[in-house]
């Protein structure tokens, strides 16, 4: 069922493809051969994690300083909406979160006792207290998992809490390897906005790949191994700094993936994830 949008924006409601299919502007399939390369020049990096070690917290701080936050920005740890069936844990031994010569892994596994009956712990990263930025080029490096309900993602929300805006520089469905969605999310005018771009890749479970997106004030370009996959004109009010958001959710009956199988896994293994400004930013 497609999900409403407000005229004003309102709290957080991550709206997916499955809700904006009917009635938004789907572009055609993409293809990242032939696209022009990422040009660098004049950009300055802004934030980097190689994830050498990993320091997070569900408020984003620990002991006063600023870190990796594993909850949204009002504290949840699924969206319901989405019929997602995935509770996002925190460090520790028991938890989705952890580090190897690749990086960092966020595991979804099956676990019993969590609320609202949901099935499976996995993991949530933001830098909703360590970056927001106006625009500029954001990008993960990430070895995305295979399997039917597996949902991986790296977005951009805004700092103040409200949605929309959204940006989703990648959202990958588990068991379709070769193909992801960039999209955005927007209300100009009080019009509802949803652009959706499915983009054709080799398959993104067998190596890691870097998915980027370039925000300026007129237009979104976004890219795959530094090759530009799709471009779109930066909607009116998508004006406010940003944070980043990489995470693994895990389909339910309903979903856009689909239910994933009551024992199902995945690794979503993230290598760095970086941001930059442009040099006339």
């Amino acid at each position: 069922m497609p999900l409403n949008i407000a005229p004003e924006p309102a709290p957080l409601t991550r709206r997916t493809v499955l809700a904006v299919l009917a009635g938004s502007k789907m572009a055609a399939a993409q293809s990242p051969a032939g696209g022009q390369t990422l040009d660098r020049r004049g950009m300055r990096a802004t934030f980097a994690d190689e994830f050498r070690q990993f320091d997070a917290s569900p408020t984003g701080y620990i002991d006063g300083r600023k870190t990796w936050r594993t909850t949204y920005f009002g504290g949840d740890r699924t969206l319901p909406n989405n019929h997602e069936t995935q509770w996002y844990g925190d460090t520790g031994p028991e938890g989705s979160f952890s580090l190897g010569p690749n990086g960092l892994s966020i595991r979804a596994f099956p676990k019993t006792g969590l609320p609202n009956g949901l099935t499976h712990c996995s993991g949530l990263i933001t830098t909703q207290r360590t970056l927001t930025q106006l625009h500029g080029y954001f990008e993960i490096r990430a070895r995305l998992p295979r399997g039917k309900g597996m949902w991986p993602a790296f977005w951009l929300l805004p700092d103040n809490g409200q949605w929309p805006p959204e940006i989703d520089v990648m959202e990958m469905l588990g068991d379709a390897v070769s193909t992801y969605y960039v999209a955005v999310h927007a209300v100009p005018d009080g019009k509802p906005l949803d652009e959706v771009t499915k983009v054709n890749a080799p398959d993104l479970t067998a190596g890691f790949h870097v998915f980027g997106v370039a925000w300026r004030a007129n237009r979104l370009s976004f890219y795959l191994d530094d090759r530009l996959v799709h471009e779109s004109q930066t909607p009116r009010g998508l004006d406010r700094p940003m944070y980043m958001l990489a995470n693994l959710a895990v389909g339910g009956a309903g979903s856009w993936p689909g239910p994933a199988l009551p024992d199902a896994t995945g690794v979503f293994q993230i290598g760095w994830m970086r941001a930059w400004q442009f040099g006339d930013g």
